[in-house]
């Protein structure tokens, strides 16, 4: 994660408006009482100046009314300890809220548009769902039965493979690599993104604080790539037996055995798959064999198809 850092700016008065007249933009620090009508400033209404208004200040006064004593309910400045007023401790005084900068103002929603968009979506996905998704019942004939069986084959041989350098096998023979591009990384511009934030100090004044972070440019990270071949395993094509009737059977011609020694054109079998359809209405289902043997040719079955196509909803059987 990026460590963002942070400088402070200085120190700045903040504004408030008198309550009881008409008086705007009053210092928070330095003019504690309305100079228009004399009213003792509320803190709670607060506000930070507008971008190059700023006054700055230097130092802060025990004066103020950012928290009132505990004690006699006087008005204390935030750096006073104790209260000018009775002496008593200001330890659990009640402090001012602090004023939150607003954030960059929304532009307003047409609401209207977005749920008209919301509901042409509905509307929309409702018409995909009658037109193409929705599911009938309906009784439909079994028509015929196939199967098909097959077991893999597979031979020792040599095989051209490419990776990375540091992933090449120790057996690998006739290695060629070449440098390209393998990862990128996050490089340092030396350039920072600095936003500018202000802080309430609860005395009148408020800190402007920069924060930044470095901008980076992504660079390409390059290694060798490497081609070489290697004796494995690598896959045929399998030994194939199909039927349409109901015993079927395993293919025995050109079938290898089941293990071999690891040499040069040795073949041995990799697994055996098995697939068994129904057609029904011209359409043919991949079941399961029980529920392929379940029905007979000729047997009517009900069974979910699709409203707008009338295709089988195979996983209904």
């Amino acid at each position: 994660m990026t460590q963002e850092r942070t400088e402070s700016l200085g120190n700045y008065e903040m504004l408030y408006d008198c309550e009881y007249c008409d008086a705007k933009g009053l210092l928070a620090k330095s003019q504690r009482h309305c100079p228009e009508c004399g009213a003792m400033q509320n803190a709670d209404k607060r506000y930070f100046p507008k971008p190059g208004e700023e006054k700055r200040v230097d130092g802060h006064r025990y004066e103020g009314s950012d928290r009132l004593c505990p004690a006699c309910n006087a008005p204390m400045g935030a750096a006073a300890k104790a209260c000018a007023k009775c002496g008593s401790s200001l330890d659990g005084g009640k402090e001012v809220r602090g004023v939150v900068a607003p954030a960059a103002p929304k532009k307003p929603r047409r609401w209207w548009l977005v749920a008209l968009v919301l509901g042409l979506i509905i509307l929309a996905f409702y018409g995909i769902w009658w037109r193409f998704i929705r599911k009938v019942e309906k009784t439909l004939t079994v028509t015929a039965h196939r199967w098909e069986r097959s077991i893999g084959v597979e031979e020792y041989a040599d095989v051209d493979e490419a990776t990375w350098k540091d992933r090449v096998p120790s057996d690998a023979r006739m290695v060629s690599c070449t440098w390209k591009e393998r990862s990128r990384k996050q490089v340092p511009t030396g350039e920072e993104e600095c936003r500018t934030e202000n802080k309430d100090n609860k005395d009148g004044t408020f800190e402007q604080v920069q924060k930044c972070k470095p901008v980076y440019r992504s660079e390409p990270v390059e290694d060798e790539w490497c081609e070489f071949r290697v004796r494995r395993w690598r896959q045929l094509d399998p030994v194939v037996t199909k039927g349409t009737n109901m015993s079927p059977v395993w293919p025995t011609a050109k079938v290898p055995p089941e293990k071999a020694e690891e040499r040069l054109g040795a073949r041995r079998q990799s697994g055996r798959t098995e697939t068994y359809y129904l057609e029904i209405a011209k359409q043919a289902c991949s079941v399961p064999e029980a529920t392929w043997r379940k029905y007979a040719d000729g047997a009517a079955i009900k069974v979910m198809v699709r409203a707008s196509s009338g295709d089988v909803v195979c996983s209904s059987l």
